[in-house]
């Protein structure tokens, strides 16, 4: 009986040494390896098609609209490189953008000096490029408004920055006061220190430029008068733009004083009228050099 237990004993051992070992034996432990995490691939960060980068490649061989003084009728400049000349044998040469959001939509927009010099003369015209926000790679990326929003040129207006804001940009500048700065050297520049506040709005279908500060008023070129003193009215709806929905910024029951201004067709080709005004406030600030400002009736 015992010869036959026996093998069966010695086979149940050397059965159970694969598993739990046998007198006393013991299984090494084998290392757990951790499963490899593979990290999902990152989608690729598609660049903005509208940046300050791509209005400026854009401007610089584009076809420029240039209105003197920002008040006449626009005259059409081709530029490459961002140079160009006309058929007087002018010369335009672009400045340095100052990127923004001049219309609070969220999409970039520029403004790009051009400056026009003919044998001595110097005119400069800041002008907005507006982004598209429909733009697609490869397509115009931004518009020019054709109303600039600032000038400069000899014995004239001088710009010393343009800045953005959160919407809109600041024109600080100097105005040449026709009747103050008469006898004054061309070098030492105007006297008229203004600072100036201006954003983008589209009314009927168009932008306009339009003056949030000092004051509401038209936001682009806004000339001096030749008048020493202006017309005390009332009546007059004035409006910040050409456009007829355009915000009216001194009501009909206000009393103000009324300015003739130069000839700009640019801003009268709707039979609108183009004048400077002062409200009561600012008729009463002496210590203002600004005092009037421009707007529409009509």
């Amino acid at each position: 009986m015992r010869a036959a237990v026996a093998p069966v004993v010695a086979g149940t051992c050397a059965l159970a040494l694969l598993f739990v070992g046998c007198a006393g034996g013991s299984v090494p432990e084998t290392p757990i390896e951790e499963p490899t995490v593979t990290a999902a691939p990152e989608a690729p960060v598609e660049e903005p098609v509208v940046t300050k980068a791509t209005i400026v490649a854009w401007a610089e061989n584009a076809e420029w609209s240039f209105a003197a003084d920002g008040l006449w009728e626009p005259e059409t400049v081709a530029l490459q490189d961002g140079e160009g000349d006309d058929e007087y044998l002018r010369t335009y040469t672009l400045g340095e953008a100052v990127e923004g959001d001049a219309d609070g939509d969220g999409v970039v927009d520029v403004v790009i000096p051009i400056t026009q010099l003919d044998g001595n003369a110097m005119h400069v015209l800041w002008y907005v490029w507006l982004g598209r926000d429909d733009a697609a790679s490869g397509e115009q990326p931004a518009d020019q408004l054709v109303y600039p929003i600032a000038r400069m040129s000899r014995c004239g207006d001088t710009v010393h920055e343009v800045t953005a804001l959160d919407v809109g940009f600041r024109i600080e500048q100097t105005l040449w006061m026709p009747h103050t700065d008469a006898g004054r050297d061309c070098a030492s520049g105007g006297t008229g220190e203004q600072t100036r506040d201006v954003v983008v709005s589209e009314i009927d279908g168009d932008p306009y430029p339009i003056q949030v500060a000092p004051l509401e008023a038209w936001g682009g070129v806004c000339p001096r008068s030749e008048w020493l003193d202006g017309i005390l009215d009332e009546g007059f709806d004035i409006r910040a733009a050409a456009a007829a929905s355009a915000p009216v910024v001194v009501d009909a029951s206000e009393t103000v004083g009324l300015y003739e201004l130069p000839e700009a067709p640019l801003l009268t080709a709707g039979g609108q009228r183009f004048f400077g005004f002062q409200t009561e406030e600012l008729m009463a600030d002496s210590e203002n050099p600004i005092r009037m400002h421009c707007g529409f009736y009509g």
